[in-house]
């Protein structure tokens, strides 16, 4: 709950300084249950599955990041977080050379509220914050909680997020 508080009580003029490209990816768990998320039309991998995650900003954790982006996205509190493995996205016509870091962790509920990416607090507790901007829009426009590998076979996503959640889920 750290990160989260941290992150409510920063002003709006703090520039969140992205120097690593690296980012965290997490699989979001709720019984037998994986919650992935479908990105928006119009933003970058558009109509792709993807799981929560994002950049890590400076100063921060990983496992910070996997909490203050689990929370950004999905409205989501997440304990037991666990590394499960890394890997190299290199996507040359876009710039991107980072490293992935996956990670299993568990939702303490499934009301999962898809968040639009500018937000701020008011009041700074986590339970009172109110979206900025009347025309922000959530990053992901659905979401699903699969639990079974045939649940993905078919669903567009990047194929190294679609193999690490695939080991996570039952035949």
């Amino acid at each position: 709950m750290k990160i989260i508080n941290k992150y409510l009580t920063e002003s709006e003029s703090d520039q969140k300084d992205f120097n690593q490209k690296d980012s965290v990816k997490g699989i979001v768990k709720r019984g037998n249950y994986i919650l992935i998320l479908r990105r928006r039309e119009g933003d970058a991998g558009a109509g792709q599955w993807d799981l929560p995650g994002g950049g890590i900003e400076e100063g921060e954790s990983k496992e910070d990041a996997l909490k203050r982006e689990v929370f950004e996205e999905t409205g989501l509190t997440i304990d037991k977080v666990k590394s499960l493995s890394s890997d190299d996205l290199k996507i040359p016509e876009s710039g991107v050379d980072s490293k992935m870091n996956f990670y299993t962790c568990n939702a303490e509920h499934t009301d999962v509220d898809l968040k639009p990416a500018e937000w701020s607090s008011p009041n700074r507790e986590e339970s009172d914050f109110m979206w900025s901007g009347s025309g922000a829009r959530p990053e992901h426009n659905e979401y699903k909680w699969i639990e079974y590998k045939r649940d993905l076979e078919t669903l567009p996503m990047l194929d190294v997020v679609k193999d690490v959640v695939i080991k996570q889920l039952k035949k």
